[in-house]
């Protein structure tokens, strides 16, 4: 330690910027519609009704995967029609929660296409109805490229 030199400016902390919480809703002409919450690269929704504890567990990563998909590298057409496949048969099978992947969306032209065409996704019917909750996923689970897709109960 005796070869090193103080940093200039150390006692001059900055604040991290201010990352702004935009709400927004999005919903389908049905009426199907969700709460979403987007944070940074973080976004999270929630269907009207649904009890906020649900997604703070989802958030958390408490609500165990029951299945898993890689959307990443799909053109957007085959992405969505396989997280509609996906979800659909998901809840069919009664589970619970689906781990969506789709990256962060770095190398795309403009905006991350499959990551912003999610949050429609959700709310197209026939999955719209069976979508509880969404959160993008903890890190060990692939961060902001992974989102948690909770699903209803059959009633």
């Amino acid at each position: 330690m005796s070869d090193t030199t103080p940093l200039e400016d150390r006692d001059k902390v900055r604040p991290p910027p201010k990352t702004l919480r935009r709400r927004r809703r999005r919903g389908d002409v049905e009426g199907v519609q969700f709460e979403i919450d987007l944070l940074g690269e973080r976004q999270e929704g929630i269907a009207p009704g649904t009890d906020r504890a649900l997604l703070r567990r989802l958030r958390n990563g408490e609500i165990p995967r029951d299945a898993r998909i890689d959307l990443h590298g799909l053109p957007a057409a085959a992405a969505r029609a396989r997280l509609h496949e996906t979800l659909t048969r998901v809840h069919a099978e009664e589970g619970r929660c689906v781990l969506v992947i789709h990256r962060r969306g770095r190398h795309s032209e403009s905006e991350p296409i499959l990551k912003e065409a999610l949050l429609d996704w959700l709310a197209e019917p026939p999955v719209g109805s069976l979508v509880l909750a969404f959160s993008s996923a903890l890190g060990r689970d692939g961060g902001v490229g992974a989102t948690y897709v909770l699903l209803r109960r059959e009633r």
